[in-house]
């Protein structure tokens, strides 16, 4: 049977302790019960002042920012006192990124670049260690394990250029868990796809969550997806509305799960809850925060600001408190589910998604996703802010399975329903693509972008 998060990061830190001879802990033999969520969380602060000392040692960058806020290792003796650790920003790693390395780069077994929008938007350079890509796999693996037994098998829609993406990663991982993954292009058809499930009969389909969108709209009447035998479709890369969610989960009828992740804290971190529509998260190798983004201090607990992250255990690029620009909420009381584990809430919106229309109002992708995903003939959509006149105005290109008459007007009014909308924009325009239009943009992010 499927595992829960909880029980697969207790295995794992039972399995680190047993080989870190600095850590010593009398009378505790096993984390693997609900009692020995004490000694979990020792060891997770064991492993971050580890983490400070290695970077103080090791990371150009972070010596001198401790040394120019008169910080030390030694300062650090509590989770409180992590706030005295400033941020560290995206735009620190850009242009700097040999500053925060921590190993010789030839030990550096995979370097990564990021985009933080698109292939215009702030340039990151990633390292990892063959020790950190070890960890990540092995998370990866209690992931796969909370909806996917040893036994069955996944076919992932991932990128994977020449085999040596996160695709082919996570392969790797399964099949060292003794479940069987096999990967598929997200640009090959929906057909394919399809085909490749008919003969493969896997229990899990893991992937981009636009791109399992699109399969389902355009092969929902050509295939019986509900007799494929898939238990699980588990969405990944891009927040999915609860539009999208309960289309999926009618269509296959099957558990619809989603799963957040941030390349910087290695791709893998979050998993859906048994209680649905929140997450756990990977707490062994990731300590997260919640701050107000305008003043940088901590919310209060279950309340919603942008997510801070510190990797812990990393070898070649450990990062300390870093802002993601990602939005949601953290509550730390136990979980209906019965895990001792924190809860994430899911992450809807990121800082680059964001439209603010004034103080109080703004927009994001997902809020049009709720309205624009709730029409049947919707496959996917570009969205455009065009500022002319006294208020500005939505322009959408939306790629449909067929032009309805009459359609685009009801597009256009359901969005211009949201109240953020009516109250402070102009009615929206749209206009209808032909199905396939967009398909060759799958692998860029939702962003309302600006019109020229």
């Amino acid at each position: 049977m499927p595992k829960s998060l909880q029980e697969g990061l207790f295995r794992l830190c039972r399995e680190k302790i047993a080989q870190d001879a600095s850590f010593q802990h009398s009378g505790k033999n096993d984390v693997g019960t609900q009692a020995d969520g004490k000694l979990f969380y020792e060891y997770q602060w064991h492993r971050m002042k580890q983490t400070i000392e290695y970077v103080y040692a090791n990371s150009k960058f972070y010596k001198n920012l401790f040394d120019k806020n008169h910080i030390t290792p030694e300062t650090i003796q509590n989770w409180e006192d992590i706030k005295k650790i400033p941020f560290t920003n995206p735009q620190d790693i850009t242009g700097n990124n040999y500053e925060f390395l921590c190993i010789s780069q030839a030990k550096v077994e995979k370097p990564v670049t990021v985009y933080s929008s698109g292939t215009t938007g702030i340039k990151k350079r990633l390292f990892f260690s063959q020790n950190d890509i070890y960890s990540i796999l092995q998370f990866l693996s209690v992931g796969m394990n909370t909806v996917a037994d040893e036994n069955e098998t996944i076919q992932i829609i991932l990128p994977d250029a020449n085999q040596q993406g996160i695709g082919t990663l996570l392969r790797r991982a399964l099949e060292a868990n003794k479940m069987y993954a096999y990967t598929t292009d997200m640009m090959d058809s929906s057909e394919s796809q399809i085909e490749r499930t008919m003969q493969n009969k896997p229990a899990v389909w893991f992937g981009d969550a636009g791109t399992i969108y699109r399969i389902t709209k355009e092969m929902e009447k050509k295939a019986d997806l509900k007799t494929l035998g898939v238990k699980v479709l588990f969405l990944t890369m891009s927040p999915s509305s609860n539009a999208a969610i309960d289309y999926l989960e009618k269509t296959w009828n099957c558990r619809v799960c989603t799963h957040y992740g941030l390349t910087e804290m290695g791709w893998g971190m979050a998993v859906d809850c048994a209680c649905k529509r929140k997450y756990h998260y990977n707490e062994l190798n990731v300590y997260a925060e919640v701050i107000d983004p305008l003043t940088g201090k901590n919310v209060p607990d279950g309340a919603e600001g942008e997510l801070v992250f510190t990797s812990l255990g990393r070898e070649a690029m450990p990062l300390l408190r870093y802002r993601s620009h990602d939005y949601g909420s953290i509550t730390r009381k136990p979980c209906c589910c019965g895990s001792l584990l924190q809860s994430l809430s899911y992450v809807r919106k990121r800082e680059e998604s964001i439209i603010r229309l004034n103080e109080k109002a703004e927009i994001y992708p997902v809020m049009l996703e709720e309205v624009l995903y709730s029409f049947d003939a919707v496959v996917d959509y570009q969205a455009f802010i065009e500022r002319k006149g006294d208020k500005p105005k939505l322009v959408f290109k939306i790629e449909v399975l067929e032009n309805r008459e009459g359609l685009a007007t009801n597009i256009a009014q359901a969005v211009y329903m949201i109240p953020e909308i009516a109250e402070n924009m102009q009615r929206p325009h749209v206009e209808l693509l032909e199905a396939g239009a967009l398909k060759a943009l799958c692998y860029e992010k939702k962003l309302i972008r600006e019109t020229e």
